[in-house]
């Protein structure tokens, strides 16, 4: 696997694993934190969502098997890092809430949420520089079907000796 590939591969298993580090901290007892599973909704399911379909991506090109997606490698991982960075910009603006007696208290972000940004960015990084490396300056079709063109043939070809 190339660099990028590796690179866009950590990145993906780092936002999922960061789901577990503390996204928020409490507002009533704050050395308390929660965790990014510990309130799950659309974001999260649809952040590991993507980060599973990258991390298949990556495994059946590391293969070699052919398969064709509309858009090249690169351009679907960067895509999948800004769409991952816009879900947890717009987690951030949608903190989950407590009620407290007739008010309610929105959880304060925690440094678990930035690490999760990281990963999104470095997604995100790896995806455009994936694009440029192996399709600088081609259209987005000619990408995509250079992407699909097995670098090693499936299944191994072997010799038969009898």
């Amino acid at each position: 696997m190339a660099p990028e590939q590796r690179l866009a591969g950590a990145a993906a298993i780092g936002m999922i694993v960061s789901l577990v580090l503390p996204w928020w901290q409490q507002p009533v007892r704050p050395h308390l934190t929660n965790a990014g599973l510990s309130h799950i909704s659309f974001i999260e399911l649809a952040m590991i969502l993507v980060c599973v379909a990258v991390l298949f991506m990556l495994y059946r090109r590391a293969e070699g098997r052919e398969f064709h997606l509309p858009l090249a490698d690169g351009t679907l991982a960067a895509l999948a890092g800004a769409w991952c960075g816009f879900l947890l910009i717009f987690r951030m603006f949608d903190a989950p809430s407590v009620e407290i007696g007739l008010r309610s208290q929105e959880y304060d972000p925690h440094w678990g949420i930035a690490v999760a940004f990281g990963f999104a960015v470095a997604l995100f990084a790896a995806g455009v520089r994936g694009r440029q490396r192996f399709h600088g300056g081609e259209s987005e079709a000619i990408a995509a079907d250079e992407d699909a063109t097995p670098t090693v043939p499936y299944p191994p070809q072997t010799e038969f000796r009898g």
